[in-house]
């Protein structure tokens, strides 16, 4: 059966290549892209590996219109060799096949070989309510930030939301474990031409199809209830700071003079404008639109300071003060900690050959994004098409051996790529305890490899310390294969530069003065710079503990699921591209209440009877838990859409780690 499945799909995909074939071919479509670059690599064979040629989309071209992919333009270097290809692909046509491509991969990966139109004659009432209003709700938070420019966009939109509904009900329908689902979640897919995670809608739906099925169990689930009010909580700051003075500028731009007078813009807590910024409106607010306007005023607001991290940072940074800027992180945090319980109590109550299933088709998508990673690391052509084909928020990073840098691979935070690289690590070691096969043994040397890529001194570390603990631990059943893993990342160690810093990591006391800091930091001045100095975290808490004035709410509860920006208002120290550490974040986000159910939450996770684990392996698990939590003490995961994922990763991984040891499955150590 499944030969045949593999033979029908093969087929399939052999007409529709014949397909495209015979109509490029009748509209005298030449150029493709891809046959020219092979074309002009072949013709340049003396300098094969040195002609490096980069791709750009545009909207123009010489041929039919319909000729998508073909090259309009060589652009050539100083000497002559090809550089550059413009490619000729609108934004409608990359928006709509973007969506069409992520679509059909969803629709292989979470719905498979299931029976279509078995699925569509089970579709309900309940299923047009909920995909009804969870279209509008979609298209109502995501216009917060989401400029559609023309109706095209809402239009494809809308469908393709329509179309996220109908698959995420068939795999809820036909699936009890969604392990597949949340890895998923940890790539950086985004929609071209939105901006936005391509999840957004897709697990709003998600939360809505499951939740309302099971809401007197999530009623007595303590923790997920605090953390809906901890997200709750958080609004009030938001709301006692709306409407912003950015919003009443937008609202009423001819009292712009009425509306910025007597304000006090250092610290004012309700605008993230400068008074720079109001001059500049000031002097053009009259050539302006309506729309203009709103434009005008919320990127100057982003622009606070000369920073433009909130782009970076997407939905998960509100750029203005007002309470619903802050509604899609909000949704966000929502339905990602909802997703988490979805699996957790999947894993909890599963029988060891079910979890062993679900490990290892789990582990067969998850190796994609090291896989993908290192290929387009090392390839200039296919890295320039990233953003198109694989739906990344910018290309991916190249890697340049024999030079520093920190590698991000397909993300856009380093330190946060580095981090799932080694939760990754954990994941497959898992996943060889229970499918040991040659194919899952690669697995693990791939995760290692990009974990040692990214050049994160302090990734590195924990990465030998787990090695260690896992070869003290396993060294009697797996001694050939921990001997090469060991052998393996001793030469990767030696060959990628990661130790080479300008600053240091371990700090001699005896000579820490000859050590020359960021001259805004004064040494030993907040207290924490005796652990911040080792971690290369002194400016960014020194930043954040300069800015960070709660009044006493915003001390309890929070300034707001998306607030970053109060930080960099108020902080008279250089800046940095975020707070650097989780536990800032949540503290700036939830409040104490907030960091009070973080702890909780690890505590009863690790230390709880859910699972029936001996002592002495209970408090390993904890060490071993307490080593992975310590790379979050110092990453900014919660101020990436899938960072929060990765976050609540750590958290599976050590619950998969609780599973296997319970007594109770038959499967300890």
């Amino acid at each position: 059966m499944k030969k045949e499945f593999k033979l029908l799909t093969s087929n399939k995909i052999l007409v529709f290549a014949a397909l495209i074939t015979i109509f490029y071919i009748f509209s005298d479509c030449n150029n493709f892209v891809f046959f020219e670059y092979f074309k002009l690599k072949i013709s340049n064979i003396e300098s094969f590996n040195l002609l490096k040629i980069n791709t750009q989309f545009v909207s123009n071209t010489n041929q039919n219109l319909f000729c998508y992919l073909t090259v309009s333009e060589v652009i050539t270097n100083q000497s002559g060799d090809p550089e550059l290809l413009k490619i000729y692909l609108p934004r409608v046509s990359r928006v709509i096949l973007q969506q069409v491509l992520l679509f059909l991969f969803f629709s292989y990966v979470l719905m498979g070989k299931s029976d279509i139109k078995n699925i569509l004659k089970g579709l309900n009432n309940q299923f047009i309510a909920i995909t009804g209003f969870g279209a509008v709700i979609s298209y109502f938070v995501v216009s917060i930030y989401v400029n559609f420019e023309e109706n095209i966009y809402i239009y494809v939109f809308i469908a393709f939301s329509i179309l996220k509904s109908f698959i995420i009900y068939s795999y809820s329908v036909n699936n009890s474990f969604h392990l597949r689902l949340f890895i998923l979640c940890l790539f950086p897919f985004f929609s071209t031409g939105y901006g936005i995670p391509w999840f957004f809608d897709f697990l709003l739906y998600y939360f809505l199809f499951n939740y309302f099925k099971k809401h007197k169990f999530y009623k007595r689930n303590i923790i997920f209830i605090l953390s809906c009010c901890s997200l709750i909580l958080s609004f009030i700051s938001p709301i006692l700071n709306s409407p912003s003075l950015e919003t009443s500028i937008i609202n009423n731009p001819s009292e712009l003079e009425i509306i910025v007078d007597n304000v006090d813009f250092e610290n004012s807590r309700k605008t993230y404008l400068e008074r720079k910024d109001i001059r500049y409106l000031k002097n053009n607010i009259n050539d302006l639109n309506n729309s203009e306007i709103k434009s005008t005023v919320i990127n100057l607001s982003k622009n606070l300071k000369d920073v433009d991290y909130p782009n970076r940072w997407n939905i998960m940074v509100s750029f203005l003060p007002d309470f619903k800027y802050h509604i899609p992180s909000a949704l966000w945090y929502l339905v990602s900690i909802f997703l988490f319980f979805e699996v957790f109590y999947s894993i909890k109550l599963s029988s060891i050959n079910e979890l062993k299933t679900e490990l290892n088709r789990s582990a067969n998508i998850l190796i994609f994004y090291p896989m993908l990673s290192i290929f387009l690391g090392i390839s200039n052509f296919f890295n320039s098409f990233s953003e198109l084909i694989f739906f990344l928020t910018r290309r991916a990073e190249l890697l340049t051996f024999g030079e520093i840098q920190t590698w991000r691979g397909i993300n856009t935070h380093y330190e946060v790529f580095g981090n799932l690289q080694l939760f990754s690590l954990c994941f497959f070691l898992l996943n060889y305890y229970f499918n040991r096969s040659s194919k899952n043994y690669l697995y693990i040397i791939f995760s290692i490899t990009s974990t040692l890529l990214s050049q994160s001194r302090f990734n590195t570390l924990v990465l030998i310390i787990l090695l260690f603990i896992v070869v003290i631990i396993f060294y009697k059943n797996y001694a050939k294969e921990l001997v090469v893993i060991i052998l393996i990342t001793s030469v990767i160690f030696q060959t990628i530069p990661t130790f080479d810093r300008d600053e240091p990591f371990f700090i001699d006391e005896d000579t820490s003065s000859e050590v020359i800091f960021s001259e805004d930091v004064i040494k030993s001045e907040y207290g924490f710079e005796f652990i911040s100095d080792r971690l290369n975290r002194t400016l960014p808490w020194t930043m954040f503990a300069s800015g960070y004035k709660p009044s006493t709410i915003d001390l309890l509860f929070g300034h707001g699921t998306g607030s970053y920006l109060n930080i960099i208002k108020l902080t008279e120290r250089k800046l940095a591209s975020g707070p650097h550490s989780v536990l800032l974040q949540v503290l700036n986000k939830f409040g104490i209440f907030g960091l009070v159910l973080l702890a909780y939450s690890i505590l009863k996770l690790l230390l709880s009877r859910v699972f029936n684990v001996d002592t002495n392996l209970r408090i390993v698990i904890f060490l071993l838990a307490s080593l992975l939590f310590s790379l979050e003490l110092k990453t900014d995961s919660l101020m990436l859409a899938d960072g929060v994922m990765i976050f609540l990763f750590n958290l599976l991984n050590i619950s998969l780690l609780l599973k296997i040891n319970d007594k109770t499955s038959n499967s300890s150590y």
